[in-house]
């Protein structure tokens, strides 16, 4: 009788340390699952916020090719779908009837390719001011920012895309087929998830383009830059005599006070063209003529 009671003590003392262990188990996973779960939202990358800004006059014999090939690169590399806006702007040559009838089928032919894949706006001008309508849409983006009360951090983290349709008034060939358009493309627009992982890396680097000026401007005019550094920029100006302004104008840091424009240099710019090679470099590119930093 008093060994089947010591039996039975020891199996109930057994049977208390089974759940006590099995109860500490229980409690040390709870705390290192919330643990990790803490961990993990400690170091999870800040949110890229992506805006795409694309430009372009209408050239009535070809916007249609140009325009769709263009914006179709967009959806097809997934830079539409992972844009928080894709920004369209279109100018007509004149402010007439013809060129408002173009201007209208343009924004709409721009909704059937982007409407249902992109946070799309489309916004039209009537009358050709070059290159105008689209820097000045592309510095707005970053004085928006501003005003919506963006803190410098969030503007550092917000990348704009600015490419124009080159090409649309070439007359050394159909630059939709081959050419400059051909060699541009791949790397500054379909290479995005690369670049928005360079920017990520590189806290120095402002801004990128295909080839860069030693001025800090990027020849074409293809180039992603953070809004932060677009607010440091000159107010674009109208200058109907002087096309190429508007490809010099990401290099120039202004000066509210002075009124004054100053060289901001390319030790902030990367040339995609180097591949990996880094962002200051003396490099021949590739397929151009143009031998700059790159």
């Amino acid at each position: 009788m008093a060994f089947t009671l010591g039996r039975r003590l020891v199996l109930s003392l057994l049977l208390v340390l089974v759940v006590l262990v099995l109860s500490f188990s229980l409690l040390f996973l709870a705390v290192w699952t919330t643990s990790s779960a803490v961990v993990v939202v400690a170091v999870a990358a800040p949110r890229v916020r992506i805006t795409v800004v694309y430009y372009t006059a209408l050239n009535p014999a070809k916007w249609r090719d140009l325009v769709g090939m263009q914006l179709w690169t967009l959806v097809e590399c997934g830079l539409a779908a992972a844009a928080d806006s894709v920004e369209v702007v279109f100018s007509s040559l004149g402010d007439d009837a013809a060129g408002r009838q173009q201007l209208a089928e343009a924004a709409e032919f721009a909704e059937l390719l982007l409407g249902g894949v992109a946070a799309l706006r489309v916004a039209t001008h009537p009358g050709n001011h070059y290159e105008y309508p689209g820097i000045r849409r592309a510095f707005d983006l970053a004085a928006e920012g501003e005003l919506r009360g963006e803190s410098e951090d969030e503007q550092r983290r917000h990348l704009v895309l600015y490419h124009h349709g080159k090409g649309m008034f070439s007359t050394k060939g159909d630059q939709t087929k081959g050419g400059a358009l051909l060699t541009v493309t791949p790397v500054v627009v379909e290479g995005w998830r690369g670049i928005v992982q360079r920017f990520a890396n590189d806290s120095a680097m402002n801004k990128a383009g295909y080839i860069t000026s030693p001025a800090g401007f990027h020849w074409y005019n293809f180039w992603w830059a953070r809004a932060s550094y677009l607010r440091l920029l000159e107010p674009p100006q109208v200058h109907d005599e002087d096309r190429f302004y508007y490809e010099r104008w990401l290099g120039g840091l202004y000066n509210p006070t002075t009124g004054q424009v100053q060289n901001a240099g390319a030790t902030d710019a990367l040339s995609l063209c180097a591949g990996n090679r880094g962002r200051v470099l003396n490099y021949a590119c590739p397929n151009t003529k143009i031998r700059w930093r790159c």
